[in-house]
Parts: C-alpha cells; sequence; structure tokens
C-alpha cells in the first residue's frame, strides 16, 4: 500500500489492521521510521523494530476505525491527526477495545507518495 496524499495515511492503517496485513502498514514507514508504542512511550526505529511491534498488536487486534481530524502540510512535509478504535481478543480470548488520538508526520518520497517518518498513536 501507498499513499498518494498524507490525509491517506490513517485510512491506510486502518485498512492494514482490517485485512490483517501487518506488511501492509510496515511498508507505510519510511526505513528509519518511528512508531511510538504504547503505555511507556518506547520508540521503535527502523521497519525492522517497527515490524517486531507489530507483529504482536496484528495476533490481536482485528478491527480499526481511524479517522482523519486534522491535516497540515508544508513542503514535502505534513502531520495528521486522528481519532482511533482498535478492537479485538486478547491471548485468554478477553476483548479489546481500544480508543485514542494519534498524530503522524510524514513525508513525501521522490516518487511522489507519502511515508511515514514518526507515528505517535497516542500523542495529539
Amino acid at each position: 500500500m501507498t499513499a498518494a496524499r498524507p490525509e491517506d495515511i490513517p485510512g491506510l492503517i486502518a485498512a492494514s489492521f482490517n485485512a490483517n496485513d501487518p506488511q501492509a502498514m510496515i511498508d507505510l514507514f519510511e526505513p528509519d521510521g518511528v512508531l511510538v508504542t504504547p503505555p511507556d512511550g518506547t520508540q521503535r526505529v527502523g521497519r525492522a523494530a517497527v515490524a517486531e511491534a507489530l507483529t504482536s498488536m496484528f495476533t490481536v487486534i482485528t478491527a480499526a476505525d481511524i479517522t482523519l481530524t486534522s491535516a497540515m502540510r508544508s513542503g514535502d512535509i505534513a502531520m495528521t491527526h486522528a481519532d482511533w478504535h482498535l478492537t479485538g481478543k486478547d491471548e485468554a480470548g478477553e476483548p479489546i477495545d481500544l480508543r485514542g488520538k494519534g498524530t503522524v508526520v510524514s513525508r513525501r518520497q521522490p516518487d511522489g507518495t507519502w511515508r511515514i517518518l514518526f507515528d505517535d498513536p497516542v500523542g495529539v
């Protein structure tokens, strides 16, 4: 998946969760992109570290609804904010129902697509 506009990124993240396709989300990141992981705010730098963090999330999250709430651009850099709602079941079969507001900073690539530079799912 590639984002034609930075405003497309929240929807593509939701689509990757809903399709249970972690690679689609990983591919949205720049090679040295950063994912902040809750609850402690650990920063995962680079696609390999992002992939490691997302692997466990994709085993328990089965549905995502992510709504873009704002977007700003300056040249080849953009920042978007979104409301998100993730649901699923944990390893014990108990329901998961998570909500939050997140921030993504993305950068236009030489081919015109946009990739995630920073993804902070709890930073607004």
